[in-house]
């Protein structure tokens, strides 16, 4: 029997193989269009979403329900002895608040197992290297109370900076920096955003993708400098230029490991197509 098994949402689009070494519970999210519900990762792809964008269907987003949460406390009750849940920042979904009914719930049903929830403070990738701090603390027999820790000390310093193709998705989910994407959309310019603690932030505009990744780029030189650094690229639809952000990454910073990885379907909802991201983490 596992001691701590780890639970995070859909959102933090964790790549596959540390999904897959980590043995780690990925919830997904909810997608809603003209009256019909799909489930994130299960029933909806990345693609799908695009497509739908480019119709100008109105898509949105919701939480997994805590019923959905409670089902998987009882199924990891047996193999693990305690759950640590680590979700997407509460000001962008309701994802936390969810799981939190979940586990008052638990706690009665489930008197024996501990579970215990941490508010990433940020999304997408950025998330998922914090998961990935966590599972690997988990691997190495931490216990629960010492996997928190580590997830504490990382989260400040866990960044995530999206190079958008447009403001429009993102105003319309209500995440958007106060500016309006019809300014964006005026101008021609394409912004460059930041999260901090849970807070989407202008890092710049710009006027072509490029110009976005060298923002991007400049912003992690400036945090890193020359320490080591763990990176996960996103993207929606643009692999090719995904790979090749990662191949300058490891030409120009000290990289222990880098993943490159398309958005969820329920990201793509908000970020919409033709956007690239770098999360980072400094060791």
């Amino acid at each position: 029997m596992s001691h701590v098994a780890i639970v995070t949402d859909s959102v933090s689009c964790l790549p596959q193989e540390i999904k897959a070494e980590y043995e780690i519970e990925l919830v997904p999210l909810k997608i809603h269009n003209r009256g019909k519900t799909y489930s994130d990762i299960i029933d909806i792809a990345p693609h799908q979403v695009y497509s739908l964008l480019r119709a100008d269907e109105i898509l949105t987003t919701s939480a997994p329900s805590p019923g959905t949460f409670l089902e998987i406390f009882h199924r990891l009750a047996t193999k693990a002895r305690e759950i640590l849940c680590l979700t997407v920042a509460s000001t962008y979904s309701a994802t936390f608040s969810s799981m939190q009914s979940a586990i008052d719930t638990a706690k009665k049903q489930l008197p024996k197992l501990r579970i215990e929830l941490v508010d990433c403070y940020t999304g997408s990738a950025a998330q998922a290297l914090i998961v990935l701090t966590a599972a690997r603390a988990a691997k190495l027999g931490d216990n629960l109370n010492q996997i928190i820790s580590k997830v504490n000390q990382v989260i400040p310093k866990a960044e995530i900076t999206v190079a958008l193709d447009t403001l429009k998705y993102l105003e319309r989910g209500g995440r958007a920096p106060k500016v309006g994407a019809w300014a964006t959309s005026l101008l021609k310019l394409k912004p460059v955003v930041i999260n901090r603690m849970g807070h989407a932030h202008f890092l710049g505009m710009v006027r072509s993708r490029a110009q976005g990744i060298e923002r991007m780029i400049r912003a992690m030189r400036e945090k890193i400098g020359s320490n080591r650094v763990s990176a996960i690229i996103v993207h929606s639809e643009l692999e090719t230029e995904a790979k090749e952000l990662e191949r300058r990454l490891h030409s120009e910073f000290n990289c222990n490991e880098t993943y490159v990885t398309e958005v969820t379907a329920v990201v793509a909802v908000h970020l919409g197509p033709g956007a690239i991201g770098i999360a980072f983490l400094p060791s």
